[in-house]
């Protein structure tokens, strides 16, 4: 999915119209609503972000509960350029699903390359569709709509190259008004070369790679572990490790993968350590240029 530009230019005062025009637009698939995602929260509540269903606790909700919700189309607000005094309080605002990370909709990397070129690093995660619009607005007031042609959305555009610097100046204005030190958009897990721990293996992650980590058991301490007792599977949403002196268990992993991997930009080694420690590690190339919230699907 691409962000889709916006071209209104209408005046008012206060609140902020786009944002309920667009609920019809997030209220399909609500029937794709994964409730073991509810307990997560959304990277974009972190930095950035406003929503209409902020709440500071999660409360216990059915399946049946949180689609009728869905239905009803919740939009979020992510702030790409924040207005400031530098370009004419002028912004630029991401409108989203809300409930897009629990209908399991499909990564928008074109966002996150907006997001990280504004300054933003890592990148918010986002899913689905993605709708651009550009704004006036003097504090806590929207004033207008600027017009925001398609060939003004491409990564090179002038107002995105000057977007981190007025990112910058909105975030030092905010320090010295409120006296905090300033929020910072928590890691990606498995990103910044911190492994994240699972059951039986870790991994770390690029915006291009995914390196897994598998320590090899076995049924005999003493056993020494070869490449050729390992069988590695690759498939674009899965990876199966097996490991042929583990009689008793052979396989290791079995993982169906978050979003997709280019099988042919696959390897695997292994590494041995001490006390015969012996590790699979496996390289996949990422399909689509992003981070990962989470390995599993």
């Amino acid at each position: 999915p691409k962000p889709k530009s916006s071209s209104s230019s209408s005046s008012f005062m206060g609140g902020d119209p786009l944002s309920e025009h667009l609920k019809s637009a997030f209220a399909t698939d609500s029937d794709k609503i994964d409730i073991s995602l509810f307990q997560q929260t959304s990277p974009l509540h972190q930095l950035g972000s406003t929503s209409s269903a902020t709440t500071t606790t999660t409360p216990t909700v059915s399946t049946e509960t949180l689609q009728k919700v869905a239905k009803q189309g919740h939009v979020e607000t992510f702030a790409l350029v924040h207005p400031t005094l530098s370009n004419n309080y002028t912004g630029v605002h991401l409108y989203l699903d809300e409930m897009g990370q629990m209908k399991r909709l499909p990564l928008n990397a074109r966002a996150g390359e907006y997001a990280q070129a504004a300054g933003y690093n890592p990148p918010p995660i986002f899913y689905g569709d993605v709708f651009v619009a550009r704004i006036r607005k003097r504090g806590p007031v929207l004033e207008s709509y600027l017009d925001l042609t398609a060939p003004e959305c491409h990564i090179q555009a002038p107002w995105l190259q000057r977007a981190a610097m007025d990112n910058l100046e909105y975030q030092m204005e905010f320090n010295r008004l409120t006296g905090r030190q300033g929020e910072t958009q928590p890691a990606v897990a498995g990103s910044d070369g911190v492994a994240r721990t699972e059951e039986g293996y870790s991994w770390t992650q690029t915006e291009d790679e995914l390196e897994l980590v598998v320590p090899a058991r076995c049924d005999d301490a003493d056993a020494v572990v070869t490449a050729k007792d390992i069988s590695v599977v690759f498939k674009p949403n899965k990876v199966q490790v097996k490991n042929k002196k583990h009689s008793r268990e052979p396989l290791l992993v079995s993982i169906d993968l978050f979003e997709r991997i280019d099988c042919d930009g696959c390897t695997w080694t292994i590494e041995k350590g001490k006390n015969k420690e012996v590790k699979v590690v496996l390289t996949m190339e990422k399909v689509e240029q992003a981070l990962w919230p989470r390995i599993e699907n």
